[in-house]
């Protein structure tokens, strides 16, 4: 497992026929801006607060290496709205909670957690 410096975007959700977040939308949205298992993203703004730049628009936070981010910021702005509508470097005590998130869904046996992008050759 290697620390890559990470990313966190916001991305703008959109909604369902009942007025909640669409999951499955949002899930294929970043899985085509940025690649199947290359993101890991809460339902919340956990650990820091919504962008200002989101401008009244509800956003989820999505972690992923800086290389992915990249990819995923220039590959959203062929949208005529784009969804990522800021993005910030993760500081190292940030980029702990994530591996926290991370180890809700993927536990190792540091207790620390596997990142979605550190399984997939495993």
């Amino acid at each position: 497992m290697q620390d890559h410096p990470l990313r966190c975007l916001a991305v703008r959700v959109l909604k369902d026929v009942e007025g909640e977040i669409d999951n499955i939308e949002f899930e294929a949205f970043m899985n085509d801006v940025a690649g199947r298992h290359m993101w890991i993203s809460t339902t919340d703004w956990l650990f820091v607060e919504p962008p200002l730049e989101a401008d009244g628009f509800e956003t989820l936070p999505v972690v992923l290496p800086q290389n992915m981010a990249v990819k995923a910021v220039l590959a959203d702005l062929t949208n005529l709205e784009p969804r990522i509508l800021t993005d910030h470097q993760v500081t190292p005590a940030e980029g702990r909670k994530w591996r926290w998130v991370a180890f809700q869904i993927a536990p190792n046996p540091q207790g620390q957690g596997y990142f979605p992008w550190e399984r997939i050759d495993a």
